[in-house]
Parts: structure tokens; sequence; C-alpha cells
């Protein structure tokens, strides 16, 4: 007899509760980045981006990272909610008109990544110059220690603005650690 071993890839994605329904765009835009910056592929303004020495692993999508982003969004406030232990990339979208939050994570995800594009990236340990030059949500998304990522959106302001919260763990951004092991 001929046994047969099917093996299906991981799904970095699950359906959670109310989720949102751009979870695969949102994992598509970040997990394209790391990967590129893991294999030494990525430039940010003409600059070829040293490889990481251990690679960076894709995020998943966290239930649980999302309730909490859809928790901030939906108080339709665009500041930092501060909740100890998370890594948080807010973007928010406006017009005169309704807008609907259909797509904007993933929108907001590329807008965030296209940050290194803008400003580059000085240096892969994040000091005050790296963050304030214009890349902190760009390298909270590649943040090697990051694994688990969960975004919410929400339509405010009768309908002419829509929040996007994601949240990530572990938290990224911690001033003097590295953001991905560069191999210098």
């Amino acid at each position: 007899m001929i046994s047969l071993l099917l093996l299906l890839p991981l799904i970095s994605s699950q359906s959670c509760p109310n989720g949102l329904s751009e979870s695969e765009g949102v994992l598509s835009v970040h997990n394209s980045l790391r990967s590129s910056l893991s294999e030494g592929s990525f430039s940010a303004r003409g600059k070829r981006l040293p490889r990481s020495l251990t690679p960076i692993s894709n995020l998943t999508w966290d239930c649980s990272l999302e309730e909490s982003a859809q928790k901030v969004a939906d108080g339709c406030v665009f500041a930092h909610s501060h909740i100890p232990n998370l890594g948080e990339n807010l973007y928010k979208a406006w017009s005169s008109a309704k807008i609907s939050p259909s797509g904007l994570a993933v929108n907001a995800s590329q807008a965030w990544a296209n940050e290194f594009q803008l400003f580059g990236l000085s240096d892969t340990t994040l000091t005050m110059s790296v963050f304030n030059s214009g890349v902190g949500h760009a390298t909270q998304m590649v943040w090697a220690d990051s694994t688990k990522i969960g975004c919410g959106s929400s339509s405010c302001n009768n309908g002419n603005t829509v929040i996007v919260v994601c949240h990530y763990s572990e938290q990224g951004n911690v001033l003097g650690a590295k953001i991905y092991d560069a191999d210098t």
C-alpha cells in the first residue's frame, strides 16, 4: 500500500470574528517588505540595504491584536494608544465626501512601506535620528522581533474620515535596539 502525505502550506492569516476582510492584503504588503529586506534585495532611496544575518520571519495575523486595534480605531482619535508592549501604526484618510474603510488598511500598509523610499534608512539600529527621519511606521513593519499583526479600521466624522490602526507583537521601535540583524 502506498501512503500519500499531503502537506498544506501554513496559512498566515486567520479568520477572526467580525474580522478585517483585508488581512491577506495587509500581510502581503508587510511580508513582501520583510522578505526582500531579509534577502538583501531591498533598496531604499537608491541604496541597497544589507541583508539580514538571520531570516526575518513572516508576520501572522492575530485575532487579539486585531481586536485591540479595532477598539482603538473605533475611538476615532488619531493618536497613539500607548498600550503596553504593543507596536502600533496609525493611518488617517479623509475627504469632504463620505469614504469607505474598504481597502484602506492595505493602502495604509503601502504608505508605511513607502517611507523607506521617501526617507531612506540610515542605520539598522533604531536611534532618535532614524526614528525622527520619518520611517517609524516602516521600521515597525520590518521589526525582526515582531511576529504577529492585527489591524482594524473605522469610519469616523460622519463617514468623512477613516482611521486605520495596526498592532504588532512583539513591540518594535525600541530605541537603541536593532531593527533587524544586518549583515554589515
